[in-house]
């Protein structure tokens, strides 16, 4: 399908998991995709492969988001490259389960850096550029810890409740410009990478309605639909690929 023919996509974090799920499935749909990576150099070359072999142009700049100058220079350079900026996922985060009693400063002040510092910065940068196309979309990915929480995964959860907010006020702001902002919401994804015990994975997966952990390729058609035309009358709003975990 070409729903997004001619588009160009930004993915933070975007060699891997979620964000490498995203980036392959814009680029299916007709989209040139521009990844912001941080680790694991050799998923960025399979990525950019794969991408290249769907016929879209591909650009992977690695990219600190907690960086105001780094994340300065990626916005750059892909403007450079491609023209124009139609999507900006903002996907990158880090995850870890900790008591609060034994968190230190640094601990919490990374994971708000990562996920709201970074979702700032990237946002900040990118606006200008849609605001001179008069069109636009932003994806967030939060999370149902945003909604639920969880023990151990305070600074997580708070993060991830800060971008909730963040995606409606943001929605407000850009939206007389022609930019739609709005977020995905996800329960336990299995990419691969979550700390969790296999145990406890399989017990949550019991929980849910659906009886599953989701799989990246799970939400992959939350995010084309955000970033494609048919979510024309959405703002402000967050998509729940849950398997049911909560029912908002």
């Amino acid at each position: 399908m070409t729903r997004l023919a001619g588009k160009v996509a930004i993915v933070t974090g975007g060699n891997t998991g979620i964000g490498r799920a995203v980036a392959l499935a814009y680029a299916d749909e007709g989209a040139d995709v521009a990844v912001a990576w941080i680790a694991r150099e050799a998923d960025v070359k399979t990525l950019g492969d794969a991408v290249e072999a769907k016929g879209r142009r591909f650009l992977a700049v690695r990219t600190d988001v907690t960086q105001e100058t780094e994340v300065r220079a990626m916005v750059r350079a892909v403007r450079e490259r491609f023209g124009r900026i139609d999507v900006l996922v903002n996907n990158a985060g880090i995850q870890r389960a900790q008591p609060i009693t034994d968190m230190t400063v640094d601990d919490w002040d990374r994971m708000i850096a990562v996920h709201l510092r970074g979702a700032f910065l990237c946002c900040r940068e990118v606006a200008p550029v849609m605001i001179g196309q008069r069109s636009g979309r932003i994806i967030l990915l939060t999370s149902q810890l945003a909604y639920i929480g969880r023990p151990r995964y305070t600074a997580y959860s708070a993060a991830k409740g800060g971008l909730l907010t963040f995606t409606r006020a943001l929605a407000q702001e850009l939206a007389p410009h022609g930019i739609l902002v709005n977020s995905v919401s996800p329960g336990l994804i299995d990419t691969g990478f979550d700390p969790l015990p296999e145990d406890v994975k399989r017990a949550h997966a019991a929980s849910l309605p659906l009886k599953r952990l989701g799989q990246p390729e799970d939400l992959v058609g939350a995010f084309i639909f955000l970033a494609s035309d048919e979510s024309r009358y959405f703002c402000g709003q967050t998509l729940h690929p849950n398997g049911g975990e909560i029912m908002p």
